[in-house]
């Protein structure tokens, strides 16, 4: 993405989702079409945590999991590389990230907190690519 300026903010995040989604994300990648299936209190965008256990709530297995997963009672998530850029504040349903004050350069992604986040939400699908699926039993 040309408008990443603050390159350095590269994190390893983690993503919940059920097994199907996960297997498609980490074969395909990211798609922001599905975004809003669980959440988009701060955006229409792909969430991204930064603690393993935050994305445990969506990670799910059952009937949301393939046959080997429901056997085995697996769930799982994913390692995420992404670029996080320069964030702003998320508010409910935005589409994009807002734009920096005074230009038409958008931020790169949003947070649940500016002082302190936990999450980010990127609108751009290239701005993520997942390295580990983890799986682990319930």
């Amino acid at each position: 993405d040309p408008n990443i300026t603050n390159k350095s903010n590269m994190k390893e995040l983690f993503h919940g989702s059920d097994f199907v989604a996960l297997r498609q994300i980490y074969t395909f990648g990211f798609n922001r079409s599905f975004a809003g299936k669980n959440a988009t209190v701060y955006g229409k965008g792909d969430y991204f945590a930064v603690n393993a256990d935050y994305s445990l709530g969506y990670s799910r297995g059952g009937n949301a999991g393939t046959a080997a997963a429901q056997q085995n009672n697996l769930l799982g998530m994913l390692l995420v590389q992404v670029l996080t850029g320069d964030s702003a504040q998320g508010k409910p349903n935005i589409p994009e990230a807002p734009f920096k004050p005074g230009t038409q350069t958008p931020y790169n992604s949003v947070v649940n907190n500016e002082r302190n986040p936990i999450m980010y939400v990127t609108f751009r699908d290239s701005q993520a690519y997942p390295s580990y699926f983890i799986t682990f039993k319930a």
